[in-house]
């Protein structure tokens, strides 16, 4: 019994690390279910006012692309980029840390240091970065 425990355990944690995801959908950002990607400015980087997220969920209508940054050798972050009805850059995007892209080099191309996904939403996948982390030195 306790060896078919460890069993499942081991299987579920091996699945949460590899399991697949994708930038929020613009149901998912309408209703507020974003799953701790968090609304930054395209212009500074910096978090979104709340009067700003609020703008940006009310007027979100189409994902247009995904951009995979690693800021150094320790961190990742994925970004989700969306335009509005008319067409424009909503000049904000969704981010998640240490996440990297699955490896499908017919999706992504590199771009000005970054990876982008020319594909759509759904095919734009990415997983929890589970590369080993350098290990400093002890003294």
């Amino acid at each position: 019994m306790l060896n078919k425990l460890i069993l499942v355990m081991t299987t579920l944690f091996i699945a949460s690390l590899t399991h697949a995801e994708n930038c929020p959908t613009v149901g998912m950002i309408k209703n507020n279910l974003m799953n701790k990607w968090q609304a930054y400015d395209s212009d500074d980087n910096k978090p979104l006012s709340k009067k700003r997220l609020a703008i940006f969920m009310r007027n979100v209508k189409q994902f247009t692309l995904a951009e995979w940054q690693s800021k150094d050798e320790k961190h990742s972050a994925l970004h989700c980029y969306y335009r509005d009805k008319n067409g424009s850059q909503l000049e904000a995007y969704l981010t998640k840390n240490d996440l990297m892209p699955i490896n499908n080099k017919q999706l992504w191309y590199q771009v000005s240091g970054a990876m982008h996904c020319a594909a759509g939403m759904d095919q734009c996948l990415f997983q929890r970065d589970i590369t080993p982390q350098p290990k400093l030195a002890k003294k």
